[in-house]
């Protein structure tokens, strides 16, 4: 008896503790730029926690590189990942798409660049298009 409330007791905390997860939100939107002013205008709100792990891992990963030079084109999307109850914006980039399927993120402020692969872009594109 004492063994199946353990179990269950399990399981509930570990239903509470997944559902962490639900307190982040990814924001995506597209940049917009009106009488000299520029700012996001967001479209979409991704709250599943399945999605939010999967952007923190390609995250993870990315490869810091240096500005590119052919960089001439504006940030297509833009996408922050935070956590509204604590007031805190986790990560926020710009994305470039590229012509060979791969992508460059942007992180304002810090002016980093990083580069995803054409399968990281996949993966991302996957989860944040506003399609």
């Amino acid at each position: 008896m004492k063994s199946r409330i353990g179990i269950v007791l399990t399981f509930i905390i570990l239903a509470i503790l997944s559902g962490c997860s639900a307190n982040a939100v990814i924001r995506v939107g597209t940049p917009v730029h009106t009488s000299g002013n520029e700012g996001i205008e967001f479209h979409k709100e991704i709250t599943d926690s399945k999605s939010i792990e999967a952007v923190r891992g390609i995250i993870d990963n990315v490869e810091e590189i240096e500005k590119p030079q052919d960089l001439n084109k504006e940030h297509e999307t833009f996408f922050s990942l935070d956590r509204p109850k604590e007031g805190i914006a986790e990560l926020w980039l710009y994305v470039y798409y590229q012509d060979d399927g791969s992508s460059i993120l942007y992180k304002d402020g810090a002016e980093t660049y990083f580069a995803l692969s054409k399968q990281e872009t996949t993966k991302l594109r996957n989860i944040i298009d506003l399609d």
